[in-house]
């Protein structure tokens, strides 16, 4: 080698250490969160040549998740709003949380918000947009904080992966950030991102992520599409960032909703699945050569007169099949298999908890069944498609919540409205719900719960998450300086009559919560559809769906807690043959 091209390498080398020496020692400002497009879909991939069929695409769309999930789960926030929750995002090491513009209007100057580990902290509220729907917040953490980098939304391709991480469970115990799959479709007139990631009003000012792990946007609204899920763009938090930590509000205008779209460009990169869930669909349709054929549909009657149609699998060869038992009546009950072959079945046994029922047909068919003897483990973040019965899959998405963490059940609704700083004060009381009817009051003042005493709105969640509908409690409270205790009976928080927002708007099982073991995936599945198994890329069984639980999650069951229920149910006594 020359002493010339000696010196050249040199000079370069000195060149990329400054460069490296600059970004490790940018001042505590924007720059410093901001993504610098280092990231995987500007470096080592040259997408424009490479050319990937779907299934290998998808394939490398579920291994990025894997490996930016946990990262981008540790960056959430929890925001307290009265008698509920929203979410919100950690964009600096400091302690700056991005949220939606109306998070912020619906909480006080000073509220609690908590951290993936579970530290809670005082939140100031800083700048916000109400036009574009976005804010600030800021905490004074106790460390450097895990965080999400702000990325560049003008460069989002169309059908490009993305994630939406976000707290759907609102006033439930502990709700749990859960994860959805979508892709980008364009932007709105007022600067709106398109997604089918599907969120609900929990979800309000948490993040969507590409699949860089950075920051693109802010939940804002829905519309009644399932596919209608629109978020304020990170771009104009970065063109407004010194007047939103100066807590300046740049627009007082609300959101004015426009849906029409204009749609994104067809640009290629690593994470675009052109065609979006339906090419999910596809993908998962080939890995489903077999497994239809042990899915049947289910018609019983209920209460005499009412017909119940339901599906369910086939898990023996003798022809034992499991079903959602509250979707399962007692009489007249019959089998039709895929093939168009009908049988009258009997009821085997049913369990309550996991709202499973078996039942038998006699047939000298050879018949297809799911094996549920694997034990097939599933991820945050697996692709996963539902079975129905015919050869195409009936929808995709991804495991949003591990199993064992998510069995919350309905719990006791009072039915007010929370002031949100100090003791639990109520704000207002909602008429014909439980506190209603027992004479509970504006600026009552909940000193004890069942003997429990009560600090602040935290420890009356506590309380309440142990209760059920219908159950009898002792209420102490302050009033006018009068310490008085009245007994509630305990209401239970209704959606049907669709009244609170467009996302409740959802037709959910009637049992769609509560159960020992499960895990939520964001398949919108119609209320028919439990009761069928679940399989992942490999088209490996990886579960039975249970429920229809809202807008955002549907719950399943693993394989291994599904076989010692299906045992226990065939060893009963009664169920001996």
């Amino acid at each position: 080698m020359s002493v010339t091209l000696k010196k050249r390498h040199l000079i370069l080398l000195i060149s990329c250490l400054s460069i490296c020496f600059f970004f490790t020692t940018k001042s505590n400002t924007l720059e410093k969160y901001v993504s610098d497009n280092t990231q995987i879909r500007y470096c080592t991939v040259n997408a424009n040549d490479r050319v990937l069929n779907d299934e290998k695409r998808v394939a490398e769309i579920q291994q990025r998740i894997f490996e930016i999930h946990d990262k981008l789960s540790q960056s959430m926030v929890k925001v307290e709003t009265g008698n509920s929750f929203a979410s919100g995002v950690m964009i600096s090491e400091d302690g700056y949380i991005l949220t939606a513009a109306h998070v912020i209007d619906a909480v006080e100057k000073n509220f609690k918000v908590r951290l993936h580990d579970g530290s809670q902290y005082l939140a100031v509220c800083l700048g916000k947009d109400y036009t574009a729907d976005y804010g600030l917040m800021k905490i004074e953490p106790l460390k450097k904080l895990v965080f999400s980098q702000l990325g560049d939304a003008s460069n989002l391709a169309k059908d490009e992966a993305c994630l939406m991480i976000g707290y759907p469970g609102s006033s439930e115990k502990d709700p749990q950030a859960i994860t959805r799959i979508g892709f980008y479709k364009g932007i709105t007139a007022n600067d709106y991102l398109k997604t089918s990631c599907i969120m609900k009003p929990g979800d309000s000012g948490g993040p969507l992520f590409n699949l860089n792990g950075e920051v693109v946007g802010v939940c804002s609204y829905i519309n009644k599409e399932i596919d209608g899920n629109f978020y304020s763009s990170v771009e104009n938090v970065k063109k407004n960032w010194k007047r939103l930590i100066s807590g300046e509000t740049i627009n007082h205008k609300k959101v004015n909703y426009d849906d029409s779209i204009t749609e994104a460009p067809n640009t290629v990169n690593p994470f675009v699945l052109k065609g979006g869930k339906k090419t999910l669909v596809k993908v998962l349709s080939e890995k489903n050569k077999t497994i239809y054929k042990a899915v049947v549909e289910i018609r019983s009657i209920h209460d005499s007169s009412i017909e119940k149609i339901t599906l369910g699998s086939i898990f023996s060869k003798d022809g034992y099949i499991v079903a959602k038992s509250s979707e399962i009546g007692e009489d007249q009950i019959y089998c039709t298999l895929y093939n168009g072959s009908m049988f009258q079945a009997s009821l085997i046994g049913r369990d309550k908890d996991n709202d499973l029922a078996v039942l038998k047909i006699k047939t000298k068919e050879k018949l297809n069944s799911i094996d549920i003897t694997t034990k097939q483990l599933v991820y945050v973040g697996e692709i996963l498609g539902t079975v129905l019965n015919n050869e195409r899959v009936g929808w995709s998405g991804i495991v949003g919540l591990e199993a064992d963490i998510i069995s919350t059940r309905n719990i006791g609704y009072l039915g007010v409205d929370f002031k949100q700083s100090g003791v639990a004060t109520i704000k207002s009381v909602s008429d014909g719900q439980a506190a209603n009817k027992a004479g509970l009051l504006s600026d009552d003042k909940i000193i004890e719960f069942n003997l429990v005493s009560i600090g602040d709105f935290d420890d009356l969640i506590k309380a309440l998450s142990d209760t059920k509908p219908g159950q009898k409690v002792v209420i102490t409270i302050l009033r006018d300086d009068a310490v008085m205790n009245i007994d509630v009976v305990l209401g239970e928080r209704d959606f049907s009559e669709h009244k609170h927002h467009i996302a409740d708007n959802v037709i959910t099982n009637r049992v769609k919560d509560g159960f020992p073991y499960a895990y939520a995936h964001d398949m919108p599945l119609n209320i028919d559809q439990c009761g069928t198994p679940l399989i992942n890329l490999d088209g490996k069984v990886v579960g039975l769906n249970i429920s229809r639980r809202n807008r955002v999650s549907s719950l399943a069951i693993p394989l291994e807690h599904l076989e010692k229920v299906l045992s226990q149910i065939l060893r009963t006594p009664e169920n001996d043959i």
